[in-house]
């Protein structure tokens, strides 16, 4: 379990991932649900708390403190890769997944503003991998931007859940290190 908390003139953000249960508050009811269904598919518990004087701060400060909590999972002896094909009545993601410590994040689609900006969308991610030191290769398309944006973050999370699954007691590099 590991949690990160991130307090600004702007938010306050308070993140626990690998948590025994999961609770979601960051009053964007849409951001709740997509972190809600993180934890599902990943099998991982999230607890967040977050408040503040916008959406896109709220957005980009919960990815901050979630993928800072994502990287100080651990990184040696976990299997490293993770990828995931995912459909969503008209949408389908894929997602490919590494967990290298360099946060590189490539999106291929189009996607519309929905119940979330598909800017903010799309920072969230990016913000995401770059805290957490995953490079993610994510393909999106569909026509719902609703499918679409979940089917992302399904896909995210059973990657997510492959990379992170312990497989001995090594770093998974020809390096030694994952960095």
């Amino acid at each position: 379990m590991k949690k990160f908390s991130r307090k600004t003139v702007e938010t306050e953000v308070t993140v626990t991932f690998g948590a025994d249960k999961t609770e979601v508050d960051t009053t964007i009811p849409f951001l709740d649900h997509m972190l809600k269904t993180l934890a599902k598919h990943s099998g991982y518990g999230i607890v967040v708390r977050a408040k503040g004087d916008s959406e896109h701060h709220i957005i980009e400060d919960v990815a901050i403190c979630l993928g800072n909590a994502i990287g100080e999972v651990g990184k040696k002896g976990i299997e490293r890769f993770g990828d995931a094909i995912v459909p969503m009545d008209d949408a389908v993601a894929i997602c490919g997944l590494d967990f290298s410590g360099r946060g590189v994040f490539v999106f291929d689609g189009e996607i519309r503003d929905g119940e979330m900006r598909s800017e903010d969308f799309l920072h969230f991610l990016d913000t995401l991998c770059r805290n957490a030191g995953l490079n993610i290769y994510l393909r999106v398309k569909g026509s719902n931007s609703h499918h679409m944006m979940e089917a992302a973050f399904k896909a995210l999370a059973i990657s997510l859940r492959k990379a992170l699954k312990k497989s001995g007691e090594d770093y998974r590099s020809a390096k030694g290190v994952l960095d």
